[in-house]
């Protein structure tokens, strides 16, 4: 039990601040324990934020899942996809501490382009023969980033209180241009 409260308040709290703010006695403090049992379970800070970040997840059955139906509708499966992973608490503060630390650390922002953009994001979008994967993945990517950031880190009201339809019908038309759309 003790090594799950650690880890729920280490997420919590890379969450709301990032990697480069919080401390390993911050995240004692908030689990309750000594510092020193933070570092027995799991190491250095570092460690501690690439375990509890971790984002499980089968990338041949997402790609599946978006790939399966007409390619009219990639965008809204897409958006849909990540608007329920942003909308579910567990998940949506592993994603979001990735992002905020991926601002400020290199290791973060390197693997956000190389698991997702590269590895997930792109043979999606070059099994859809469009042309120029690694831009659109890069588009993608950057709208998936900027709601994320928009609705969950800023807080803009007119996102926080959408609801996921509403979300889904506004968000899916651009994910469906920059997926198969014409962007010259």
């Amino acid at each position: 039990m003790t090594r799950e409260q650690i880890a729920r308040a280490a997420r919590e709290q890379f969450a709301a601040g990032g990697y480069d703010r919080m401390t390993m006695r911050s995240i004692a403090a908030q689990a309750g324990v000594d510092a020193a049992l933070v570092a027995y379970f799991f190491g250095s800070k570092r460690e501690l934020f690439d375990e509890v970040t971790v984002l499980s997840f089968d990338s041949a059955a997402l790609r599946a899942q978006l790939l399966d139906g007409d390619s009219r509708d990639v965008g809204e499966r897409l958006a849909r996809c990540l608007i329920e992973a942003l909308d579910e608490a567990g998940r949506r503060q592993r994603i979001l501490a990735i992002i905020r630390t991926a601002g400020v650390e290199a290791d973060t922002a390197r693997m956000i382009r190389d698991k997702f953009t590269t590895g997930v994001l792109e043979p999606i979008v070059s099994q859809l023969g469009a042309g120029q994967a690694p831009l659109r993945a890069v588009l993608v990517m950057s709208q998936i980033l900027g709601i994320a950031v928009a609705r969950h880190v800023v807080g803009l009201e007119d996102l926080t209180s959408a609801s996921q339809d509403e979300l889904v019908a506004a968000f899916a038309p651009t994910l469906q241009r920059y997926l198969v759309g014409n962007i010259s």
